[in-house]
Formats: structure tokens, C-alpha cells, sequence
């Protein structure tokens, strides 16, 4: 019983030590200070959050299932990536080593990818950084969300508009809508480091995305929403590597340049009047292009007619294909019906839009 006893003791006095180290680590850092910064956006939202401003029903309820957050410990921090799950529905468990036969699908899954790139060249793999996970394959994680960035950014180069931000010597701006836990803006960051990335999502989704990515990124400058006043936000705006806007306040705040627009898998959980507002903003700040990956409509979210449809009111789109099936399939399930299916779509910045919707027709995507 005392050799127990002692054991017991002895696991306690190890585990406080590395609560106490976890809790001096980057990525605990990191959270302390971004849960400080949505607690500042909390604040300014609740004098300014209208019905038209309210997230959809679907969001709503999903953002309940992680108020733990807001009061999470390091041990949680430590594996924060483990709980992307509320935001994307991957499951490290689905990732465990015994899983041979699924990690052959991905591993076909990723051959055929670079394939249909032509090289590795813009591969990402996964990052062990706060509990990262995937299969191992050829040495590296891999996990549905690191096959579908590359066959987005695959898409985007194809579409020649990833080549405007590699090796370009004046920096760049991108903006994406509901950026999620991070893992996009951390690959494109990776491979197109003279960018300043511009975040707009639910204040409550920057306790993954912001704490991911300054812990990915120890060096980055990162600006939040209400550290400045709104019309500074953007003041040298080129000094920064990430800057954190609440869905709330994107209208009020305006960048010099904007020169891509991004959004995945999340317009379809919107309602038809803010995927509008986000498509109209890119077009009013000029934006010339627009990437989307949805579906034209989730089929639980009453509240929106079609992702295209909200787009082509300002810009052309044109949709691309790189594999047979939609990204989170692997290459020996059938496709689902076009319906159901999601879509990369670039649409190219129409050049006039009228008061009723109309648009000009003397600009379009390339041939």
C-alpha cells in the first residue's frame, strides 16, 4: 500500500512540473493572449451585435460545444489540434498507427494529387505543432485537411493566382473568411512568406486559428481587432504577418489592397445575406479574385439559396477539378450527386456591378 502511495505522489509532483512548464510554453503564451484579445471583441460586440450580425442557426449551436475553451488548461493547449475536430470533424483516433488500410487510401490519395500538380512543389505537410496528427507517409503527417489545402492550392495555381504572391517583392494581402483552426493560412504562409494574412471569422474560432498559428509561427506580428482604433488598423499594415478581424466588424474596416479573397466550407453554412455582404465587400475593396470551396448550399442551412450564385453577382466564376472525387473522399468512393458536391470555384473581380445586381459583361475569366 505505501509503495502506492508513493507511486501516486511521485506522478502528481511529475505532472505539476510539467503543468508549470506547459504553462510557460509558446503555445499556452500564445492562447493566454489571444483569449485576452476575444475577451476585448466580446466586449465591443455586445454594443454592436444586431439580429443581421447574429451567427446562423447552424454556427450557433456549434459554437456551444466549445465554450470550454475559454478556460482551458494546458494540457488542452498542448493538444489544441485535437480538438479541431469541432470545426472540421477529423478525430486523431481516426489517424492511430494501426490503421493501415486507411493510411493506403491517402497514401493513393496524395500520389494522385501531385500527379494531377506535376510535382511536390507545393506540398505542406502537417505540422506536429500542438498535437498535429496524420499519417505517416513517406516520412511525413498527413490528414484530410492537409490534402485538401494542397489541391486547393494546386487549383490556385491553376488558375494563375498563386504565382502573384511567390517571389514577389512587394508584399501582399489576402483575406480569408472563416479561416476555422488555421491550417490554411499556416501552409500558404509557409510557401508565400511576403504576405500579410487577413482573418475574418467568429471571435470564438481565434482560440484555434490565432493560437495555432503564433505558435507555429513564434516570430510572427500578429494585430487583432480593438488593440487600435478600427480606422488604424491597417496602418502598416505590410509590418504584420496576421490580422484578426471579428465577422462583426469586417465592413468597418477598410485595407488599402486586397488581392485574393478566400473561403472554404464555410459559405454554405451561411445565410444567403452574409455570404452577399462578404462577396460585395471583396468586390467594393477590389479584390480581384475570389477562391471558394463549398457546396452551392449545405443541406441542413435553410438560410441560403447558392454559394454561386451569391458570388457570380460581382464576380465570373469558373469552376476547376482536380480529382474525380470531392476532397474529403477517397479515390475508390463514388462521387455524390453535382448537388452535393463541393466545388473550387475562382471568380474573376467583374468590372462594374449595377444597383439592381446587373453586372457588366465586358470582363471575364481567362479562356
Amino acid at each position: 500500500m505505501s509503495a502506492s502511495v508513493d507511486q501516486q505522489s511521485q506522478h502528481m509532483q511529475l505532472l505539476r512540473a510539467r503543468l508549470a512548464a506547459l504553462r510557460e510554453s509558446a503555445g499556452f503564451r500564445a492562447y493566454e493572449y489571444v483569449r485576452e484579445r476575444y475577451s476585448v471583441i466580446k466586449d465591443l460586440e455586445a454594443r454592436r451585435r444586431s439580429h443581421s450580425h447574429a451567427p446562423s442557426d447552424y454556427w450557433s449551436e456549434e459554437l456551444s460545444g466549445f465554450e470550454y475553451l475559454l478556460d482551458a488548461s494546458p494540457l488542452i493547449i498542448e493538444k489544441l489540434r485535437h480538438h479541431t475536430y469541432h470545426v472540421t470533424g477529423l478525430r486523431v483516433y481516426d489517424y492511430r498507427t494501426n490503421q493501415d488500410r486507411a493510411r493506403r487510401k491517402y497514401a493513393d490519395k496524395l500520389a494522385a494529387l501531385v500527379e494531377a500538380a506535376g510535382s511536390r512543389r507545393l506540398l505542406v505537410p502537417e505540422s506536429p505543432a500542438l498535437g498535429g496528427f496524420g499519417h505517416i507517409i513517406d516520412g511525413e503527417m498527413f490528414n484530410l485537411d492537409t490534402l485538401k489545402y494542397f489541391e486547393v492550392l494546386t487549383v490556385l495555381e491553376r488558375g494563375s493566382v498563386l504565382q502573384e504572391f511567390q517571389n514577389n517583392t512587394d508584399r501582399r494581402l489576402a483575406w480569408e473568411i472563416g479561416a476555422g483552426w488555421g491550417g490554411f493560412p499556416y501552409q500558404f504562409k509557409t510557401l508565400c512568406p511576403n504576405v500579410t494574412y487577413v482573418i475574418t471569422d467568429l471571435p470564438e474560432l481565434f482560440l484555434f486559428s490565432a493560437t495555432y498559428l503564433m505558435t507555429a509561427f513564434p516570430q510572427a506580428r500578429v494585430r487583432f481587432f480593438g488593440e487600435v482604433p478600427a480606422d488604424r488598423l491597417f496602418d502598416d499594415w505590410q509590418q504584420f504577418d496576421f490580422i484578426f478581424i471579428p465577422d462583426t466588424f469586417h465592413h468597418i474596416v477598410r485595407p488599402e489592397r486586397v488581392d485574393l479573397t478566400i473561403n472554404m466550407v464555410s459559405f454554405q453554412e451561411m445565410t444567403s445575406a452574409q455570404v452577399s455582404g462578404y462577396v460585395q465587400r471583396a468586390w467594393e475593396l477590389n479584390s480581384p479574385f475570389l477562391y471558394s470551396l463549398n457546396r452551392d448550399r449545405s443541406n441542413y442551412n435553410n438560410e441560403l439559396v447558392s454559394v454561386r450564385e451569391c458570388i457570380g453577382r460581382h464576380f465570373w466564376p469558373r469552376e476547376y477539378t482536380v480529382l474525380p472525387v470531392g476532397y474529403q473522399k477517397m479515390l475508390d468512393e463514388e462521387p455524390g450527386p453535382p448537388e452535393r458536391e463541393y466545388k473550387h470555384v475562382i471568380g474573376w473581380r467583374r468590372v462594374t456591378t449595377g444597383a439592381a445586381g446587373a453586372t457588366a459583361t465586358e470582363a471575364g475569366p481567362p479562356a
